[in-house]
């Protein structure tokens, strides 16, 4: 009897200790199972508005003749002067893409040498942009995109005369962009814009009034910039 009475407890003993083995979940299971709610929990990022400077080095594409007293000179290849600019847009949920407001003011001097003439052209831009983003997920993204826009360009010359056009204008801009924090990026870029490109013939007088027959095109502008934009 003895014996029979033993085997009895020794078996519910371990039914027992079988049926909280099944009740109890593994940790290994619990863990995973607390990750995947804890990144399912993270809320992703909304769309959100910002604020930029650029500035940097810009070349404008010229052709500018000036013929005096029968003789036509050809300006020299403009050199790359500084610019700076102002965006205003927001970035789209998650920073995948963003849509924005440019204004850029650049300008270059059209020189001839062999006369002495010269003066300066300035270049409003005005544009409308979209990029995307591959990596927007990490601190380093490249990116590329596009703009159209409106832009004036007009010379500043002690001739007494001066040319004004304008048009519309379109180009792409890529870059890369470091998300410092939440709210600070840095960017590093190119952007190529096509300016009105209609050659325009002005007129105008030197020191010693003697006239002169100016043409000029403005073929595009080209830029290497640095910008930092707050988001808010």
């Amino acid at each position: 009897m003895v014996p029979f009475a033993s085997a009895l407890l020794v078996g519910c003993l371990f039914s027992v200790g079988a049926q909280a083995n099944l009740a109890q979940p593994s940790t290994a299971g619990t863990a995973v199972a607390g990750t995947e709610q804890q990144a399912d929990a993270e809320p992703k990022e909304d769309s959100r508005y910002f604020l930029g400077l650029r500035g940097g080095v810009s070349l404008m594409g010229l052709n500018d003749k000036a013929t005096v007293s029968g003789q036509t000179e050809t300006a020299k290849d403009a050199d790359g002067n500084g610019f700076w600019g102002i965006d205003f847009g927001y970035y789209t949920p998650e920073g995948r893409s963003r849509i924005y407001y440019s204004f850029e003011r650049h300008q270059s001097d059209s020189q001839f040498p062999s006369s002495g003439l010269s003066y300066q052209n300035q270049a409003n831009l005005h544009l409308l942009g979209t990029d995307y983003f591959f990596l927007y997920h990490k601190d380093f993204s490249p990116y590329v995109g596009l703009h159209l826009g409106y832009a004036s360009v007009k010379s500043n010359s002690d001739y007494q005369h001066d040319y004004d056009v304008s048009g519309v204008i379109f180009g792409m801009q890529t870059g890369l962009a470091w998300r410092v924090s939440s709210d600070m990026t840095l960017e590093a870029g190119f952007r190529h814009s096509m300016l009105p490109s209609k050659m325009t013939n002005w007129q105008g007088k030197d020191a010693q009034g003697n006239s002169i027959e100016f043409q000029s095109q403005q073929r595009g502008v080209s830029s290497l910039f640095l910008a930092a934009n707050y988001r808010y």
